[in-house]
This record gives C-alpha cells, sequence and structure tokens, in this order.
C-alpha cells in the first residue's frame, strides 16, 4: 500500500486520520440530500398537475391534464377537490374533446368554484349554451374559460380565441369578488377579439399578450386590452394588477404613466448567435381599474440583461409584490436589502456558435416591492449565490415571503447548514425571507416544484411528476441530511452487506473521534449507527460526518433502517435503505477536478474525454494515473472496489484484511468489446473487509480518455465507464 499511503498524505486535508490507514475516502466532494421531507397526499400517475389551490378549511384544489405528457392527443384537462390530507376524493372532473385539452391557471372563489384557464386543440370541447363563444374557429389552438361548482358540476365552459390561437399565461386567472374571472394569455393572428370600448391601450401585433374579464356566467367580455399581459392579481378594491415581459425590440410601447418608477428600458441581446439574436425579456406592471378602462400606473422594473416575472401578490396597501429570475447585474435594488449587490459569477458557457454566441450575465432570484403609486420601491432585493440561480415561485404571507426555485450556487442563502457533502446541484430549493425582505431562513432541498402556499396549515404543495406531497416549511432539517457510499461520495438508497457509508448532517456530536487502525467499536461518545438493530462499526466520528460499516449480517434482507441515536435526543433519526446482494462501486478521484483534464497542457494529443467518472487508479510504476500522468497502452491500471456483499471465505464485520490478500471468488467482466483482462483482483491488505484491488490489463493500441464498462457477479458498477489515462 505504499502508493495508497502517499496518495493520501498528498491530500491529509481531503482525509479523516483513520482512513488514511484503511481507503475509506472522505473527500469533500458534492453529493445530493433533501433536506426537506415531504409528507405525500396522493399518488397520481399519467397526471401532470400545474397549479393547485387551497380553500380555507385546507382542501386541496387540483388541476392540469391526465394522460401521456409525450402524446397530446391522450391529454384531458381535469380539476379535482381533495380533502386537506389526500385521503378523500370530493370530485374530479374532467373537460375534454377528442383531442389534447389542459389547464395552465385555477382559482377558487368564497363559494368553493374552481376556475379554470387553459388551452384546447379540441374543435368538439364540451362548451355550454349560451356560453362567450361556442364555435370554433382557430385553426389549432383555443384558449377556453370554465367554472366548476363545490360538488364538481360544470357551471359554464366557453372557447377564448375567434380565429386566432391562444395560449394561457402561467398564473394568468384571478376571481373577483363578484365571480368574474380576469384571465390573460398570448394571442397569434389578427382578428381575436378586439380590445373593449374604451380600454386604454391597444395592439394591434400578429402576436401580442391580452387581459380581458368575464362576466360571471362566462357569456359577455366586461373589458378587455389586447397588447399588454401576463401573471394577474387583484387588490381589496378589485383593482387588476399585470406583471409581464416586453422583448427589446418587441412591438410593445409601454403607456407609461407620469412619475412611473422607470420609464424606459435597455436594449440587450440575451441568447443567440451573429447571425440569429434573441433580445431580453424587460418585466413591467400595470395597475388598471376594475373595469380594465384606466390604467392607474404603468412601469418597467427591470435592468439593462431583463427580468421575468414568475410571481405577482398585492399587499392590503397596494403594494405589488414581484419574484423571478434576471440576468441584470443592475437590476433595481434597495439599502437595507438582503442582498442589494449582484454576486452571481458562474462563467460564460464555451462558444461553439461560428459567428458568436450571446449569453447575457448570470441568472439571479429577485424579490421586489413596489410601491401603491408605481413610483418607487418599498424594498427589493437580489437572491443568489455566486453561481446560477432562479426563482420560479412566490407566496406573500403576513411572517414573510416565501421562495422557491433552482439552485445551481453551493453558497445560495440558506444552505450554509447544509453539508457540502449532501449538495447536488442544480436542485430546486425553498427558503422564505422576512417581510421587509432584510433577512433569510435555513434553505430546504427538495424534489419536486412547490405550486402554492396553504395558509390554513402553513404548509407548500409540492408536485414530482407522480405524488402531491406537502412539506413543512417551518420544520427543521433532519438531522441525516444524507448517506454516501464512501468510495464514491454519491448518495445511496440501496446498500450491500458490508458496504462502506458515510453519514452527513449539520451536527452529530461536539468532538472529532478517531480510533486506533484496526479497532473498531460499535459505540463512540454515545454514538451508535444501526442497521434493523445491529450496530456497525463506526471508522470515523465527526461533529457532521460519520463513517460505518454495513454489518454483513444483513445479508438476505430486502430493507433495514439506518438508524442514528446519540447522547443528544433531538440528533436521532433513521433513513431506510434497501439491500441487495451486491453494490458494487470504485472509489473514485474526488481530488481532481474533472474539468481540468480538459485543460491544452494534458499531455496526450488527440484526446477525447466523454465526462466519465475519474476513478482512484494507479499505473504499474505506482504513480497516479491522470491525464497528465497516463499509463502506456497495454500496461496494467489498479482500481479499488467496494460494495460486493458477501464473498468466500465470509468476511468480518469490522476487521481488516489479512495479508496476503484473499483472491475474489466473484468473476469481474467487461462489456462492449472491451478488451481488457483483469490480472489479479484481492482483498486489500491491511483495509477494513469489503475494499478490493483490481489489476487491470489495458488493451494495446489505445490511448486518450478510455472508458472500463465493468461488471462484477454480472451486476454493472454503479460508476458507470470509469475513464482511464492511457499515452
Amino acid at each position: 500500500m505504499p502508493f495508497l499511503k502517499r496518495w493520501a498524505s498528498q491530500n491529509v486535508e481531503l482525509l479523516s486520520p483513520l482512513m488514511l490507514k484503511l481507503l475509506v475516502i472522505c473527500a469533500l466532494a458534492p453529493a445530493c440530500c433533501e433536506a426537506a421531507v415531504p409528507a405525500i397526499i396522493a399518488h397520481l400517475p399519467n397526471t401532470s398537475i400545474v397549479a393547485v389551490k387551497t380553500d380555507a378549511a385546507g382542501n386541496l384544489y387540483i388541476a392540469g391534464y391526465k394522460g401521456s405528457s409525450t402524446q397530446r392527443d391522450s391529454q384531458d384537462a381535469f380539476v379535482s377537490k381533495l380533502s386537506p390530507d389526500g385521503s378523500k376524493v370530493f370530485y374530479s372532473t374532467i373537460l375534454a374533446g377528442s383531442k389534447s385539452d389542459s389547464v395552465g391557471a385555477l382559482d377558487i372563489d368564497s363559494t368553493g368554484a374552481a376556475y379554470l384557464w387553459g388551452q384546447t386543440d379540441s374543435s368538439d370541447f364540451p362548451v355550454t349554451p349560451g356560453a362567450l363563444q361556442t364555435n370554433w374557429e382557430a385553426p389549432s389552438t383555443q384558449g377556453f374559460v370554465a367554472k366548476v361548482d363545490a360538488q364538481g358540476k360544470v357551471v359554464f365552459a366557453t372557447l377564448i380565441g375567434d380565429t386566432s390561437d391562444v395560449y394561457p399565461v402561467s398564473g394568468g386567472l384571478v376571481v373577483d369578488s363578484a365571480g368574474e374571472a380576469i384571465i390573460s394569455g398570448q394571442a397569434i393572428g389578427a382578428n381575436l377579439f378586439p380590445s373593449a370600448p374604451g380600454a386604454p391601450y391597444r395592439s394591434t401585433a400578429m402576436n401580442t399578450f391580452f387581459v380581458l374579464k368575464l362576466d360571471a356566467g362566462g357569456a359577455r367580455i366586461l373589458g378587455a386590452i389586447r397588447g399588454l399581459g401576463g401573471r394577474v392579481a387583484l387588490d381589496g378594491p378589485g383593482n387588476i394588477y399585470l406583471a409581464g415581459t416586453a422583448e427589446a425590440l418587441g412591438p410593445l410601447n409601454l403607456p407609461v404613466t407620469p412619475g412611473a418608477f422607470q420609464s424606459t428600458h435597455a436594449l440587450n441581446f440575451c441568447g443567440g448567435t451573429g447571425q440569429l439574436a434573441f433580445a431580453c425579456l424587460y418585466q413591467y406592471v400595470t395597475k388598471f381599474d376594475a373595469s380594465l378602462t384606466r390604467i392607474v400606473y404603468a412601469t418597467y422594473v427591470s435592468g439593462s440583461f431583463g427580468a421575468v416575472p414568475a410571481a405577482l401578490a398585492v399587499d392590503s396597501n397596494g403594494n405589488a409584490l414581484l419574484a423571478g429570475t434576471t440576468n441584470s447585474p443592475d437590476y433595481p435594488t434597495t439599502a437595507g436589502a438582503f442582498q442589494p449587490v449582484y454576486v452571481a459569477a458562474a462563467p460564460t458557457p464555451p462558444s461553439t456558435c461560428l459567428f458568436g454566441c450571446f449569453f447575457p450575465p448570470p441568472s439571479s432570484g429577485y424579490i421586489t416591492e413596489l410601491n401603491a403609486g408605481g413610483t418607487g420601491l418599498v424594498a427589493s432585493t437580489f437572491f443568489s449565490g455566486t453561481q446560477t440561480d432562479t426563482i420560479a415561485f412566490a407566496a406573500l404571507t403576513p411572517g414573510g415571503v416565501y421562495i422557491s426555485g433552482n439552485a445551481g450556487s453551493s453558497d445560495l442563502p440558506g444552505l450554509a447548514g447544509v453539508p457540502p457533502q449532501c449538495l447536488t446541484l442544480p436542485a430546486t430549493y425553498q427558503t422564505k425571507l422576512s417581510p421587509d425582505l432584510s433577512a433569510v431562513s435555513a434553505a430546504h432541498l427538495l424534489s419536486g416544484s412547490i405550486l402554492a402556499y396553504d395558509p390554513s396549515s402553513g404548509t407548500l404543495p409540492v408536485w414530482n411528476g407522480t405524488d402531491l406531497a406537502q412539506i413543512d416549511p417551518e420544520a427543521a432539517a433532519p438531522p441525516i441530511a444524507c448517506v454516501l457510499d464512501a468510495a464514491d461520495l454519491r448518495p445511496v438508497t440501496t446498500i450491500a452487506p458490508g458496504e462502506l457509508l458515510s453519514v452527513f448532517g449539520a451536527h452529530f456530536v461536539n468532538l472529532t473521534l478517531g480510533q486506533t487502525p484496526g479497532v473498531f467499536p460499535t459505540t463512540l461518545s454515545g454514538l451508535t449507527v444501526a442497521f434493523n438493530g445491529i450496530p456497525g462499526p463506526l471508522l470515523y466520528v465527526s461533529p457532521r460526518q460519520i463513517n460505518v460499516q454495513a454489518p454483513y449480517e444483513i445479508a438476505g434482507q430486502t430493507q433495514v433502517q439506518l438508524t442514528l441515536t446519540t447522547s443528544q435526543p433531538d440528533a436521532a433519526d433513521s433513513v431506510p435503505l434497501a439491500v441487495a446482494a451486491r453494490n458494487p462501486v470504485a472509489f473514485l478521484d474526488t481530488v481532481t477536478p474533472p474539468q481540468s483534464v480538459s485543460f491544452p497542457n494534458c499531455n496526450l494529443s488527440g484526446l477525447i474525454y466523454s465526462g466519465g467518472p475519474l476513478p482512484l487508479a494507479f499505473n504499474s510504476d505506482g504513480s497516479r494515473n491522470t491525464c497528465f500522468s497516463p499509463a502506456p497502452a497495454g500496461s496494467v491500471v489498479r482500481i479499488f472496489l467496494s460494495g460486493l456483499g458477501l464473498t468466500v471465505p465470509a468476511p468480518v464485520t469490522g476487521a481488516p484484511s489479512p495479508a496476503p490478500g484473499v483472491p475474489l471468488n466473484l468473476p469481474i467482466t467487461f462489456t462492449n468489446g472491451f478488451s481488457a483482462s483483469v490480472v489479479s483482483a484481492i482483498a486489500l491488505p491491511g483495509a477494513i473487509s469489503g475494499v478490493w484491488q483490481v489489476d487491470i490489463r489495458m488493451p494495446e493500441g489505445q490511448h486518450g480518455a478510455i472508458p472500463i464498462p465493468l461488471f462484477v457477479d454480472s451486476v454493472p458498477l454503479r460508476d458507470t465507464n470509469l475513464t482511464v489515462w492511457m499515452r
């Protein structure tokens, strides 16, 4: 093992003390976790949910479409009402013709009636008698508005669009106290209903947004404006607010009002090439009276590279809250806000365009409160780390603003308490800002998209594609943040007997506890990790990391409960893990950044690297195998495996392997015509049982980055196509 010790001594800051001897690697590297544990409400396969609302009793109204996401004609628009815990379905109403139909936005009124704003490709869509539009006119897609009463019966359903194609805007529906629906969407075609008489703005563009107001029966247009549109909100008196976007070179000439906060916007490109470029989108906010006949104010709220709103809400003072994503370093913020300065600094992607590419600055989230007159900002802040981050959801509550989006930065605000080993980015996050936008709470990571806020329970409904769940945004993260395989530092949901695991969390003990090599207690300072009650040997214990071996005694079981207990009652936790006979994994090089292997000064010509995992590998002369130190073609390269389960003779949990190493009794094979051969495979002498040293003779005549498709006992290595460097 001299070469292993030499490698470890060069990277001591990345390894626990005990692992220098035992090759249980604890390098700090990204992996995944789920800090927010959702409570499943309903399992809904073959369903896509795009909108969720809750009533005062906490009942859930969900809408979208049922059917395949890839077969449009199988999609049927629906709305369902569920009990707060999802145990009871009060109704599920389908609105569909013979082709594709889907809901894009949803709202409910005080009686529990649901209003739907969607699109349909069905000329036989089931409209109701007396509706505003009952005849199919458009060549392809029409909008529709429907009302479903508290029992699930369709009150009215009308088409929207005439001879124009119409598409709903996400968040483009709100219902006032009189049951009148205000909708916003996009129209493509010249003959869409004109702006209503007395409309304060109108456009004749072929492709434009619109907003209109329907009467409570869905039979008449009470007001309509062609040319403005976006997300819709109401204040107490019924005034209508829009948050939309205008292209830098587009047809919109926003009717900015005197004294508006921002009267103009810049002209920049945010994508495309020197031949075909795409303009940035610039956010604006308009406030209309309840009849859509007067513009109270209209203003831009944007920066040089635009901004796109993801949420709009109005507080009791008439201030408009905006949240979304911007690429503008100069997006307007206020002093005293949580993050008044733009910090995103992700590198520009490599240019592959013949005449150059347009790349805007990295994206950042933003939250902005515009005052009631549209003349200034109450508060405004960026929200991002140093890479790229977005905001896709926001909910204004008395206790603050809940936000969610996509995190690409490990230093995203609020993630400071999450161990870096437990971050697989990009990932969905959720956090909350204080009402004055000056402070942020801890962030949670989760799977799925947050679609609503339920004020009755204080929870956030989450949709992950098949399951509707709820998370408590104020709940503390569980003590166990993630469980990784110690060899490749990647998340595990299935383990093999004898597998080496790293358990990460915010705080386990107050001291770092090491042991004499070869001595592996199952309890240290009151801390134990058990697998279905069988304690595992503790290899390393620190405040945020525990390394443990899964006992071989779990062989034959199908699932175990990994249970952590400590002297601190609030640190107890458990995680379910499936059990497999074998879960072969390679020890990876967690030190060399993968992007470094593509540098021009790599000692290989004609280098092609597919991005496969880089193993901890050594050449026959004991040197590390890297792109700067490749192995000669046809020579032997040594790698290390774990997670092979029970072997013969049966290994002992927590015991070091003897010298000489016991030969592996399982076949190691390759696929895809890979012409390598295994020279030897033995238990690594002196290392904890379950670590295997495998010598592979590489093929002749190959150079560059060579992927190795390896199987153990017909089970593929979970780190597929390990990349070894040859010259």
